[in-house]
């Protein structure tokens, strides 16, 4: 059976088809599998952590990092969340402003990838912008090569947040604003997903639906 992957809106499943007889003819909506919020996130610098809870102690809640995407995968997940902000000109988020706050323990971009236009992978701007895959080219090129590598794993299921609503674009505490959601972000959005995992990976949702009509 070959590999699949499942492209919806604001969750992408990512998924090649099981080789145990068992699960072979399974409805998707009958899987039930184990996953990590926040999937690519690395923890924050130990000194912007402290700034940020003397300033509010709910921060705690962000002290938290995960295992490179491939990683969680070989372990037995099975659901990862990825956040995307959308960058199309390249440069929005090359400067994180809570390193104007604290050293930086490690470079923030030694790749130069923050330039680059194209999506963007990580948590909170300013503050939570640690990532193991910095961009989504990148999570997406780990993901086919995890799939190349296991050819007869169960569906992977990726929920995929878009960043932009009309509510997180202010600019509040001069903190960089975001770049707004657009029926064309989402365009581009599709052309990213397919050119990372090739259509041999995906599964839409017009695949799924077949001839059903509502």
């Amino acid at each position: 059976m070959k590999c699949s992957m499942l492209l919806a809106c604001a969750a992408v499943l990512c998924a090649a088809c099981s080789h145990n007889p068992s699960t072979d003819n399974l409805p998707i909506n009958q899987y039930q599998v184990i996953g990590s919020h926040n999937s690519y996130k690395r923890a924050i610098e130990p000194a912007l952590m402290d700034s940020m809870i003397a300033r509010d102690p709910r921060a705690t809640g962000l002290q938290y990092a995960h295992i490179p995407l491939s990683d969680q995968l070989c372990l037995g997940l099975r659901n990862l969340e990825i956040d995307v902000y959308g960058d199309s000109e390249g440069g929005r988020y090359a400067h994180q402003k809570g390193l104007d706050l604290v050293p930086a323990v490690q470079p923030y971009d030694p790749d130069s990838l923050m330039p680059e236009p194209g999506f963007k992978v990580f948590h909170m701007i300013d503050v939570d912008f640690r990532s193991s895959c910095p961009t989504l080219k990148i999570a997406l090129q780990q993901l086919r090569q995890w799939s190349d590598a296991h050819p007869h794993h169960s569906p992977v299921y990726i929920t995929l947040e878009a960043k932009g609503k009309a509510d997180q674009l202010k600019d509040e505490d001069g903190l960089t604003s975001m770049e707004p959601l657009t029926t064309g972000t989402f365009d581009l959005l599709d052309s990213a997903l397919l050119a990372g995992l090739g259509e041999d990976k995906l599964i839409t949702p017009d695949m799924v639906r077949g001839d059903f009509q509502p």
